[in-house]
C-alpha cells in the first residue's frame, strides 16, 4: 500500500469528504453494527445463561470472552457519540474504529454459534469449522485486499483484474462450501437444521464483511498517509506570481 499515491485514491478521497466514508456515515456504520453484536452477543449471553449450559458452567476463558465484550460494547457507543463533530481527530478515530468494529462483529456472530452448539452438545464439533472457516475468510480477503490495491494502481488493467479476482474468489467460495457441507455430512451436523442454517447465514455474513472492509481499510491509510484526505486538509502553499513582462525586462536588463 506505500506505492499508492492520491492520484490512485480519488474515489476513496470522494467517499471520505462527501460520500459512505463521511463522519455521519462511518457513525452510522458504527451504531448498526453495534446493533448486530448485540443481537448476536445477547442472545449468546441468554443461552449462555440458560439452564442447560449455565453461567457458572462455563470456562475462565469464556467468561473473559464476555467481560471483554462489555467493555468493547461501551466503547462502540461512545465513539458515535463523542466523535460527532467534523474535524480531523475524529475521522481518524473514526476511521481506525470502523475496520476493528468490522472485525469483532464478525467474531462475534460465532459466540453465538458456539454457545447454541453448546446447548444442543455439539460443541466439539462446530468449535473446528469455526475456526477454519474464520481462517478461509481471511484468505479470501487477503486475496481481495491484494487485487484491489493492484487494480487502483493499474486502472486501465482493472476489467482484468476483477475477473481473475472473481474467478479466484468463486474457487474458495466453493471450496469453502464443500468443507462445510463435507464436515456436517461427516459428524452429522444435518441432523440439527436450526443452528446449520444459521450456521452457513453466519458465513456468508461473515465472508462479505471482510470483503467490505477491504475498502475501510483502505481508506484508513489513505487518511494516514495523505493529508488531502482529512475533511479540514491543510491549506496548500500558493507559488509566488511572477509577472511576465517583469520577467522580460529583468532578461534584457541582464543582456546589458
Amino acid at each position: 500500500m506505500s506505492q499508492l499515491t492520491e492520484n490512485d485514491c480519488i474515489d476513496i478521497k470522494y467517499e471520505l469528504q462527501k460520500g459512505r466514508l463521511t463522519i455521519p456515515g462511518m457513525r452510522v456504520y458504527l451504531l448498526g453494527v453495534l446493533l448486530y453484536s448485540g443481537c448476536t452477543v445477547g442472545i449468546s449471553l441468554f443461552v449462555a445463561t440458560a439452564n442447560t449450559v449455565g453461567w457458572e458452567s462455563l470456562s475462565n476463558i469464556w467468561h473473559t470472552i464476555y467481560y471483554i465484550e462489555t467493555i468493547l460494547f461501551a466503547v462502540n457507543i461512545l465513539l458515535p457519540l463523542l466523535c460527532w463533530k467534523i474535524n480531523n481527530v475524529n475521522q481518524n478515530v473514526l476511521a481506525i474504529a470502523v475496520v476493528l468494529f468490522t472485525y469483532k462483529t464478525m467474531l462475534d456472530q460465532y459466540i453465538a454459534i458456539l454457545m447454541f452448539s453448546k446447548d444442543r452438545g455439539l460443541y466439539h464439533l462446530y468449535a473446528p469449522l469455526v475456526l477454519i472457516i474464520i481462517a478461509i475468510g481471511f484468505i479470501i480477503q487477503i486475496i481481495v485486499l491484494r487485487n484491489w490495491i493492484k487494480g487502483i494502481k493499474n486502472k486501465n488493467k482493472l476489467n482484468n483484474k476483477r475477473k481473475r479476482v472473481k474467478k479466484k474468489l468463486l474457487f474458495l467460495i466453493i471450496f469453502l462450501f464443500a468443507i462445510i457441507v463435507g464436515t456436517m455430512f461427516t459428524n452429522d451436523l444435518f441432523v440439527d437444521k436450526e443452528i446449520m442454517f444459521i450456521f452457513v447465514v453466519m458465513s456468508v455474513v461473515h465472508i462479505a464483511m471482510l470483503i467490505g472492509n477491504c475498502e475501510f481499510i483502505i481508506a484508513a491509510y489513505c487518511v494516514f498517509r495523505f493529508p488531502s484526505f482529512a475533511v479540514n486538509p491543510p491549506p496548500q502553499k500558493k507559488s509566488p506570481y511572477v509577472n511576465p513582462k517583469n520577467h522580460r525586462k529583468k532578461k534584457k536588463k541582464n543582456k546589458r
